[in-house]
């Protein structure tokens, strides 16, 4: 796991990325676990970003995904998290007031995005005609 910085450059072979300005975003990657990025804004959300990073490379197959893991603060209402696929939100819950819950957070979190995300593959591989949508058939 990297630290927080104002850029970043991950090399693959024959690629290379650089994220500018990601508002503290942080980049959990590991070459055979997959890529988790994390733009979690206070301490609780960083606590649960890494708390979900170790649980999501736990998993099989973790390195078939590119998650986004966001955060949205408020002094009102408490921290909102979200975490991100393809541009869809897979999941969406509320960071826990206690702290000492964030790693059960970070669980549940993990476990509840790896079988939704099972789920759409088993469905992809379902779905008999690729050019028919969901709601065709």
């Amino acid at each position: 796991m990297r630290g927080a910085g104002s850029s970043r450059s991950i090399c693959w072979p024959g690629i290379v990325l650089l994220f500018v300005g990601l508002s503290r975003g942080v980049i959990a990657e590991e070459p055979e676990a997959g890529m988790v990025l994390g733009q979690t804004v206070t301490v609780a959300g960083q606590e649960f970003f890494q708390g979900f990073v170790a649980f999501w490379h736990e998993k099989g197959s973790s390195e078939h995904y590119l998650l986004i893991v966001r955060e949205r603060p408020s002094a009102r209402n408490g921290s909102v998290i979200w975490i991100e696929h393809r541009g869809q939100r897979v999941l969406q819950m509320p960071l826990p007031a206690s702290r000492g819950l964030l790693r059960s957070a970070s669980q549940q979190a993990a476990e509840t995005v790896w079988q939704h995300l099972a789920q759409e593959e088993i469905d992809a591989h379902l779905q008999g005609d690729p050019d028919m949508a969901r709601d065709e058939l």
